[in-house]
């Protein structure tokens, strides 16, 4: 089965590797995603093989995605998984901050996945004037005294955004990976990692020759061939035998204020890969300090756009 850490001081224990529910859908961003059964029976197989930490958001799939997470679920007992959904995007596409809107967002989403409660609520890449703003943060206590959440953060990119997010926030969802590691150094317990596989660049998957027609079309010839480089370099730094993915994942891990990792995940296939990539753990040490000198030497200050 796959191991378990604690979700920072929430009491909370979660499964080191979680289902990244952001793919988990047909719609205009993923036009080759999952359909309601195949989504059904991605959410299903994780439950089956021991991941328990199902990560998601209204706007997700262009809605879909809460929508096919509930469906999964009806009928599985409810301390068998741990739910993360999010607050400021809309399932229509658009976006409401306001403080007020905080307890009506979460109901619905309880609704679509029909669950009494949500584990976790986090902003959703909140913009400043909301990370660290007390009001928004008393408005999910109150939600929390309620019943209706366990635990509440916000989910970042950067150290900057980390170090704005009151010291009582318990959980935080972080943009991390092996090629983008500048939050690190703000990194508290209770981490989510967020984008761990560099939108796909880290699954072995892409080279440069790749090319995209989804929304990972943003890349510029340019940036696929840094890209494609940089997931070289950082797979020659890797023990023998070992795949990019596998590394990827483990050297998040060997983190300790890393709670779980949630790559996206559209397929069985894909399910799969994650699920055996963090079978031993973390990097052996060595391997972790060669990643971090070839992160400052080789990308610095120079950030990846996700």
């Amino acid at each position: 089965m796959i191991d378990k850490r604690p979700l920072g001081a929430t009491g909370i224990e979660v499964s080191v590797v979680g289902l990244g529910a952001w793919q988990l859908g047909r719609s205009a961003e993923w036009p080759t995603g999952p359909d309601p059964d195949d989504a059904r029976r991605i959410v299903r197989a994780a439950l089956d093989a021991g991941v328990t930490f199902i990560d998601t958001a209204p706007g997700y799939a262009g809605g879909q995605s809460e929508l096919n997470v509930g469906a999964a679920l009806a009928g599985v007992p409810r301390d068998r998984y741990v739910l993360c959904t999010k607050f400021g995007h809309r399932p229509d596409g658009g976006t409401d901050w306001s403080a007020s809107a905080i307890e009506p967002s979460i109901r619905g989403s309880a609704e679509r996945m029909g669950v009494e409660h949500i584990d976790v609520v986090l902003l959703h890449n909140p913009p400043p004037e909301v990370i660290g703003s007390d009001e928004h943060y008393s408005a999910l206590e109150e939600v929390a005294q309620k019943g209706l959440i366990r635990a509440y953060g916000a989910s970042v990119d950067t150290s900057r955004e980390l170090d704005a997010l009151p010291p009582t926030v318990s959980v935080t969802e972080v943009r991390l990976s092996a090629l983008h590691q500048e939050p690190l150094c703000a990194i508290r317990p209770g981490t989510i990692v967020k984008v761990p596989l560099e939108s796909g660049w880290l699954s072995g998957r892409y080279d440069a020759e790749s090319t995209f027609t989804d929304v990972r079309a943003r890349w510029s010839p340019a940036d696929v061939a840094l890209r494609a480089a940089l997931v070289e370099e950082f797979h020659g730094l890797l023990p023998e035998g070992m795949s990019t993915v596998e590394g990827a994942l483990r050297f998040l891990l060997s983190y300790p204020e890393v709670s779980t990792v949630i790559p996206g995940t559209r397929s069985l296939d894909h399910l799969a890969v994650s699920i055996a990539a963090v079978a031993e753990g973390a990097l052996p040490r060595d391997t972790v300090d060669a990643v971090q000198s070839w992160y400052a030497e080789r990308i610095g200050d120079r950030a990846l756009s996700w």
